[in-house]
């Protein structure tokens, strides 16, 4: 008997260190398994969090400034002091920050045209003014070192304002009449990489004149120097008319506009030119030195925009400058040009808000 419960209790002690091992493998399997996927479960549980943690202060942020009636803020780059952009851009953003209890749009002094695109494309700049020509240029990454393969697919239209001539300017004594009259000449056309340069070269280039020229690369600031001394001929500018530039510079010498004729508008369009460059007359007495009507052609002041904000707000925007327009007009002559029924007209597409905009208003089909 004595000898029975013995092995009996062997056995038992041998099952209790069978159950005791697997316990323990089970123990170690378990914690082999929380090791090696513990880390990522608590990352993407981490990451979740923070997410959602973001997406509550970003809508408690919004229902906030819905709350406290805060406005969307907008950046709007202008040009320098000096041009119309500066002053006809402050006054947009002054207007419609003014008049809309939904807007805030802050102007900002910049390079204009090409330093505005470039606005755009970062981010820097929701709103901006442009020359249409180069808007084309930036939305389809041509001809401007800054743009040329790299275009600003986010940029979008919002209105054209204002012509803005390409005045041809040049000294009384150079001879220089009709755009023609330039081949020997020598003319500065900007500085590379500038919109003014890249309208110089489109214009002279198709009229086969680039190569025949004598190039000076300066822009209107650092010509003025040069055009008294006479060591420059001629010079490009793209500006509304009258350009304050032009007349100070004509109280220290004599000055005459260039003629771009009839044939040369012709072979612009026949280059498929004919949308960005059109047909302008300058009307004499424009500048006291101008006797006679002077033909050129004219690219579009336009009001772009980043594809990036919201339809509504763009429509906000439009809707309160166009009902405003008249204080904006009275800010320099060439705003009074400003015309709703044209403003849809533009080289690259609208944006979709500005399109509903126009179509609301009976101007867009």
């Amino acid at each position: 008997m004595a000898r029975h419960r013995k092995a009996s209790s062997g056995g038992s002690n041998t099952m209790m260190i069978a159950i005791g091992v697997i316990v323990i493998l089970v123990i170690v399997a378990a914690a082999f398994m929380f090791m090696g996927g513990g880390e990522e479960t608590t990352t993407t549980t981490q990451t979740t969090t923070q997410a959602q943690q973001t997406q509550t202060q970003q809508q408690t942020t919004q229902q906030t400034q819905a709350q406290q009636g805060e406005k969307f803020r907008i950046i709007m780059y202008t040009g320098s002091p000096g041009g119309i952009y500066n002053p006809l851009g402050k006054r947009i953003a002054e207007v419609v920050s003014k008049y809309s209890d939904k807007l805030e749009v802050v102007a900002q002094d910049s390079g204009a045209s090409v330093a505005n695109g470039k606005a755009i494309k970062i981010g820097d700049a929701q709103v901006a003014l442009m020359q249409s020509d180069v808007a084309y240029f930036a939305y389809n990454g041509k001809l401007i070192k800054d743009f040329e393969g790299n275009p600003v697919t986010n940029l979008r239209a919002l209105a054209s304002l204002y012509p803005e001539p390409i005045q041809i300017v040049a000294r009384a004594d150079a001879g220089v009449k009709s755009i023609w009259d330039l081949e020997g000449k020598v003319v500065a056309v900007g500085n590379p990489g500038s919109g003014l340069y890249a309208t110089a070269y489109t214009i002279l280039s198709t009229l086969g004149l680039w190569d025949k020229i004598v190039k000076q690369e300066l822009g209107f600031k650092d010509v003025s120097q040069q055009i008294k001394q006479g060591t420059v001929d001629v010079f490009f500018v793209v500006a509304g008319v009258p350009t304050p530039k032009i007349e100070q510079l004509a109280i220290q010498v004599k000055l005459n506009l260039v003629n771009v004729p009839d044939d040369a508008i012709q072979k612009l369009k026949e280059a498929g030119l004919g949308s960005l460059y059109l047909p302008y007359k300058i009307p004499a007495g424009s500048y006291e030195f101008q006797k006679e009507d002077i033909q050129t052609v004219t690219v579009m002041a336009t009001l772009v925009a980043s594809a990036d904000l919201p339809d509504d707000v763009v429509y906000e925007f439009l809707k309160t400058m166009f009902e405003h327009l008249d204080e904006i007009k009275t800010v320099h002559e060439r705003a009074k040009d400003i015309d709703i029924k044209k403003a849809p007209t533009t080289p690259i597409p609208l944006h979709p808000g500005a399109e509903k905009f126009y179509k609301d208003q009976g101007v867009l089909s």
